[in-house]
């Protein structure tokens, strides 16, 4: 069994890992440590202050121990709008356009003791806007207000931000539009917890033991984002990663296939060519003769057969028989054009076929290739005499070459016949053009043009 995963059970593995870490991840928002903002008098730089709002003095606000935030104050019933309040200062020194970005929490907790007839406690925030707020007037600023009946002051109570709203009078007051009519606690600069209007002549006791806001580091929206963004991201590179290796393999698979494709010219060149000679095998000259065929060009055909190469082989082995062919092919590569097919065609039997060449150049051809290998000192270190017998015809534009290999085939018969060790030019009409003499008849050519009858058989 191999020691590494497969891809598929590493890319399984990899999902659920990231499942339990996504579960993990969730639970963990949780039990996150949260933002905390206390607003304590006794921290330094603290600003806090009572105040009330009737006039003549007839409603009253007073210490009862400050060190404890513990004041009492009374509404005379001449003043029914009066107000007695508690407001601490979120902003530092003279900066009074700058406060507390409250909108980074989510609760307010508050401690408070309340002993009294009233109603309710409000608690205010105020907030500061540049675009309907203004220094010189205090109440410019966006009054942000809830309502805390004194039953549910027993215990702490907790006041989720999102209870505060703006009072129509407000709103009116400041001829507001919809959109700047909002909650709004961004740049939060008093917060203040007063009475007003409540019953008069009585006592109103209040100890403020403690003013808190809660909320997270990180909000529940942004931290479940931050997971899906990262289940994105962690998508996005998978992919991007398989389309890289995509990419790497088909590049690969390109280059295997151009080596492939060049393996295989290499091949089937190598499959064209007759291993012992160097030249084309019967296969090479098929294929050389249909580039030209598609082509359209005459063409002329030499047929080459090694006189007596079978006593070759009989007395001297097929060992010097190999050599022999060898040089032959050497002696006819030497002496024939790159735009020829030269090919071996079977045994001791060559073809030549020659594009363009008129029926008396490759007769020329051939009898300087029939005395090239006649003068040859086949076999320097034990020297044997070889000779070979040529076979010549040509074709029109139109001509196959089936028909004219047959005529070259013909002539090379007459050729044996005639005792070998010459060349032969056929057919009647070509050779009644080029020497003249009346059809029914072959020419014999040794250097220059003979004319002869066609002879009845082929020696073997």
């Amino acid at each position: 069994m191999s020691d590494h995963l497969s891809p598929k059970l590493r890319q399984a593995a990899a999902i659920l890992i990231g499942i339990l870490l996504t579960v993990a991840a969730v639970a963990t928002h949780r039990i996150l440590p949260e933002r905390r903002l206390s607003l304590d008098p006794a921290k330094e730089g603290a600003v806090y202050f009572l105040m009330n709002f009737a006039q003549d003095g007839l409603t009253w606000v007073d210490w009862v121990d400050q060190s404890r935030l513990h004041f009492r104050c009374r509404f005379a019933r001449e003043a029914p709008e009066g107000s007695c309040s508690y407001t601490y200062l979120l902003y530092q020194g003279e900066a009074v356009t700058r406060g507390v970005d409250l909108s980074r929490y989510r609760k307010l907790n508050l401690k408070v003791r309340y002993t009294g007839p009233a109603h309710y406690l409000r608690v205010a925030i105020r907030n500061f806007d540049p675009r309907y707020s203004k220094v010189e007037d205090t109440n410019s600023s966006k009054f942000n207000a809830v309502n805390v009946q004194p039953k549910d002051l027993a215990q702490q109570v907790t006041i989720d931000l999102h209870e505060f709203s703006v009072p129509e009078w407000w709103v009116a007051q400041y001829d507001l539009p919809r959109e700047l009519a909002q909650p709004d606690m961004r740049n939060a600069t008093a917060l203040t917890i007063y009475l007003q209007g409540e019953p008069a002549d009585v006592d109103h006791d209040i100890r403020i033991d403690g003013i808190e806001f809660t909320g997270d580091w990180i909000s529940a929206e942004s931290w479940y984002l931050g997971i899906l963004c990262l289940w994105m991201l962690s998508g996005a590179g998978y992919g991007i990663a398989q389309f890289v290796t995509l990419r790497r393999k088909h590049s690969e698979q390109r280059k295997k296939l151009g080596e492939l494709q060049s393996d295989k010219e290499k091949y089937q060149k190598l499959s064209t060519i007759d291993a012992l000679t160097k030249v084309l095998n019967r296969h090479g000259i098929e294929q050389f003769v249909g580039s030209l065929q598609a082509a359209g060009l005459p063409t002329s055909v030499i047929v080459i057969d090694l006189d007596h190469f079978k006593r070759i082989n009989d007395h001297r082995g097929h060992y010097d028989g190999d050599r022999v062919l060898q040089t032959v092919g050497e002696i006819l590569r030497a002496h024939t054009r790159n735009t020829d097919g030269l090919g071996r065609w079977g045994g001791e039997e060559f073809v030549l076929v020659c594009p363009g060449a008129s029926l008396s150049k490759a007769a020329d051809l051939a009898e300087k290739l029939r005395q090239r290998i006649m003068q040859t000192n086949f076999i320097p270190d034990d020297p044997i005499a070889v000779t070979a017998s040529f076979g010549v015809a040509t074709t029109g534009a139109d001509g196959s070459f089936d028909e004219v290999f047959r005529q070259a085939d013909q002539a090379l018969y007459l050729a044996k016949n005639r005792g070998r060790n010459c060349v032969v030019a056929a057919s009647d009409d070509q050779m009644h053009k080029v020497t003249g003499a009346r059809k029914g008849t072959w020419a014999l050519i040794s250097g220059r043009f003979k004319v002869h009858h066609v002879g009845r058989t082929k020696e073997n």
